[in-house]
């Protein structure tokens, strides 16, 4: 395991949580453990499917969309089950039994969904290697991310709210979990470029813009275009639907979960930020964007 003691740490938004710096990103100290053992136990297969992703930039539902267009027996799990414990997050459950489980008992010849929010550079070098797997990253505008994050982090605190203006400088720095943000986003961004036929971009403005094309061509990049049904597909994964499930109203949190299944469902629209920011955060977010993203030709939609 990385010796947490020689590297730079931070307390996280306020919480008596460490995260800490491996590699000119940031991480949470207390998965540093499993972060770890996936980064040097991890088999990867030639069939893998690898989804990817900042945090809250559109997760959850990028879990359900593939779970659905890979769910060959339609027995529809998500109606029983939240999308975050059927496709697990293996950078903080990979020491989990039910996790190894999974691993090692899959079919062979049957395509393991799974998911990391570790940044391009830090993956398993197995997983970069492996001819034949494929990798899905989703990236959103960074202002809405910042606004997702701030209620997601306020809704699983134990304490008074973390003020806005402290997380629009937190987010700005880049000390939060796999941060920062820019950094995070560009790797897959290149990385995409350089293996199309492996590695899948996804904005989440254009999923929603568009979910039954997106929704076809994530079936088409998976092999599954010939059965999709894209509106069973769209009606199963829908966020509204997953919202209103009894195990996603649930508030407890059950062993094996680090945060309340509730907290995953908010709104999930596009442009939420604008009822949040004040112009001098949209200005020092929109400077930054555009100085992190010079040259690459990446952009992201502000509505």
């Amino acid at each position: 395991m990385e010796n947490q003691q020689q590297l730079p740490t931070e307390l996280y938004w306020g919480t008596p949580h460490e995260v800490c710096q491996i590699e000119g990103f940031w991480y949470m100290a207390g998965f540093m453990e499993a972060t770890t053992a996936f980064r040097s136990k991890f088999e990867p297969r030639k069939d893998d499917i690898l989804l990817t992703s900042f945090t809250k930039t559109g997760t959850t539902w990028l879990k359900a969309l593939c779970y659905n267009i890979l769910d060959e027996e339609e027995n529809d799990i998500l109606a029983k089950e939240n999308p975050h414990d059927v496709v697990p997050t293996l950078d903080s459950t990979f020491l989990q039994d039910q996790v190894q489980h999974l691993l090692l008992n899959s079919p062979p010849g049957r395509s393991r969904l799974l998911h990391t929010h570790l940044p391009c550079s830090y993956l398993p070098e197995k997983v970069r290697s492996t001819p034949g797997s494929k990798l899905v990253y989703v990236a959103r505008n960074p202002k809405d991310t910042l606004v997702s994050l701030w209620h997601f982090l306020n809704k699983n605190l134990k304490a008074d709210p973390f003020p806005l203006e402290r997380a629009v400088e937190t987010f700005c720095r880049g000390v939060m979990p796999f941060g920062p943000f820019y950094e995070h986003v560009v790797g897959y961004w290149e990385e995409s470029k350089k293996r199309p036929n492996e590695v899948l971009f996804l904005k989440y403005e254009d999923m929603c813009r568009n979910p039954r094309e997106q929704v076809r061509n994530l079936a088409s990049f998976l092999g599954r275009e010939a059965n999709i049904d894209v509106e069973k597909v769209l009606w199963r994964s829908s966020l509204n639907r997953l919202k209103e499930l009894k195990v996603n109203k649930d508030d407890d949190i059950k062993e094996g979960q680090h945060v309340h299944p509730s907290a995953f469902f908010r709104t999930g629209t596009v442009g939420d930020w604008k009822n949040y920011l004040t112009p001098d955060m949209v200005q020092r977010i929109d400077q930054l964007t555009q100085v992190k993203l010079q040259g690459t030709g990446l952009s992201f939609d502000d509505q």
